[in-house]
């Protein structure tokens, strides 16, 4: 399968050579005409694979910002090391600055990167003569996958701008979040229909079925925060349309984040990754020690960052096999040899951080969730960063289900999914909103959506270390400054200046 996946993936350099980070380059539409673009299947699934392709921005962009600001993650400086003058300890404390580089990165992902080059596809596609039998099915994917990117923005920044035309040229004003929700939701209704249903190679880390119904359990999930009105009943009638879609629960918690995790048979939707041909897949940088590339084998130091909370660690059983993604006490170069800091102290992680602003070396304990390949002379790796899991459908139906008075069926559910983990069932015994929260973080550290999680739970504004409880403006991120002044029709988020 990973044969095909970098077929894709060089197929879409047409594609990619425009959807950059950067602005898009208009000028490249208009090079092709009906009479020399778009003539044949290949040439129309490699445009539109340039969608696919930018999906390696979210890993930098929106799932960063929805660990860092958590209860499960934290990035401590060290000296110079992750200190950038604060810009990663006002996110974590949520004194979110209008000027944040990182969120403006964020809304750039989403719109430069998302929106406008989906936006650009579509146009292109109705303005060719072309007749294919995938045409329409690619054309629903596109706007499913456009519907996901308003959804993050959603979910991040409130009201929004919907823009669904490349060439528009009146600067875009916010749409009420409530509305968006309703665009949202219709988008993915009006096309989920045309949309593949067989789980195969060629499918693989597009948008099918499974991926658009697991979005709208999302939505379903979050529609109380989002326009005030619950909608678990239809959370739970869309968790029910992924299970029809013939996902599985993987006997192994970490098939879903291996090296050849496209063999997954509960991963729903995924970005696709490469050492070599498609790369940014580099979580294990963030965190391990500089020395821990003689653990693995590695081609260059990492950059000793990113960990997790002692309360977040303390709170798996010991028996939880989960709990193995966890690094701590003595680390150890490939032959045994017991590693050292570069200060010549023993490479000991400890769980305890003491400050954030000037934590040691070994403070934190690390985060190895997905597999690393050990001695690669990459510094890349091949996993494929998991976005949408049929773990998460069962979860969020417990939740819908306990909070509508079915707590029975809810706790089978959750201890549905648990057992896995442990050789000797360790099942929860009742299930509260609070428990379900805790084991939902044990379940899905370092899969984007803890911050949404945290929010819909009431916990967001609430304490944990490095975290004074904050206001409740602050469930939204502020609209960039650099947004503000580029498009005089946006308005801030209330709560920001």
């Amino acid at each position: 399968m990973k044969t095909s996946i970098l077929k894709y993936t060089l197929l879409a350099g047409m594609a990619c050579a425009v959807f950059s980070c950067t602005k898009l380059d208009e000028t490249f539409y208009d090079r092709g005409t009906d009479d020399n673009f778009l003539k044949t299947e290949d040439e129309l699934n490699a445009f539109a694979n340039g969608a696919y392709a930018n999906m390696r921005n979210y890993r930098d962009a929106y799932w960063k910002m929805n660990e860092v600001t958590t209860d499960e993650t934290t990035v401590p400086s060290r000296g110079a090391d992750w200190n950038e003058g604060g810009l990663w300890r006002v996110l974590i404390s949520h004194q979110f600055p209008v000027t944040h580089q990182y969120i403006n990165d964020m809304w750039n992902s989403i719109y430069q990167n998302g929106v406008n080059p989906i936006n650009a596809i579509l146009q292109k596609m109705d303005q060719s003569a072309i007749q294919l039998p995938t045409k329409d099915q690619i054309k629903a994917q596109m706007k499913v996958l456009r519907a996901f990117h308003f959804y993050l923005a959603m979910d991040a920044f409130g009201n929004i701008p919907i823009v669904t035309s490349f060439s528009q040229s009146e600067p875009p004003k916010n749409t009420p979040r409530a509305q968006a929700f309703t665009f949202i939701e219709k988008e993915i209704l009006d096309n989920i229909q045309a949309l593949p249903a067989e789980l195969n190679t060629k499918n693989y880390g597009k948008v099918t079925k499974g991926m658009g119904f697991m979005l709208l359990a999302r939505l379903y999930a979050n529609a109380q925060v989002y326009t005030g009105t619950p909608r678990w009943n239809d959370c739970i009638r869309m968790c029910d349309s992924v299970t029809k879609q013939g996902y599985q629960l993987e006997a192994d918690y970490f098939a879903n984040f291996a090296t050849k995790n496209e063999s997954s048979k509960e991963n729903i939707f995924v970005v696709p990754y490469d050492a070599i041909n498609a790369k940014g897949m580099m979580l294990h940088y963030l965190t391990l020690h500089y020395n821990n590339r003689y653990t693995y084998g590695l081609p260059s130091a990492p950059w000793n960052g990113w960990c997790t909370l002692k309360a977040h660690y303390e709170s798996y059983d010991n028996d939880d096999k989960r709990k193995t993604m966890f690094l701590v006490g003595q680390q150890y170069a490939q032959d045994g040899t017991p590693l050292k800091t570069e200060q010549g102290a023993p490479l000991i992680f400890t769980p305890e951080i003491k400050e954030l602003a000037n934590a040691t070396q070994t403070e934190g304990v690390r985060i190895v969730k997905y597999e690393i390949q050990k001695n690669t002379p990459y510094s890349d790796q091949d996993n494929d960063l998991v976005i949408f899991r049929y773990a998460d459908a069962l979860m969020l139906k417990a939740e819908c289900l306990l909070r509508t008075g079915q707590a029975g069926p809810a706790l089978a559910l959750v201890n549905e999914v648990r057992a896995r983990n442990f050789a000797t069932a360790k099942p929860l015994v009742t299930l509260t909103l609070d428990n379900l929260l805790a084991e939902r973080g044990r379940e899905f550290i370092w899969e984007g959506c803890r911050r949404q999680d945290l929010i819909r739970f009431g916990k967001w504004n609430g304490e944990w270390q490095f975290h004074p409880a904050d206001a409740e403006f602050r469930k939204l991120f502020p609209i960039p400054q650099a947004q503000l002044d580029a498009n005089p029709n946006l308005e801030q988020n209330p709560g920001y200046k």
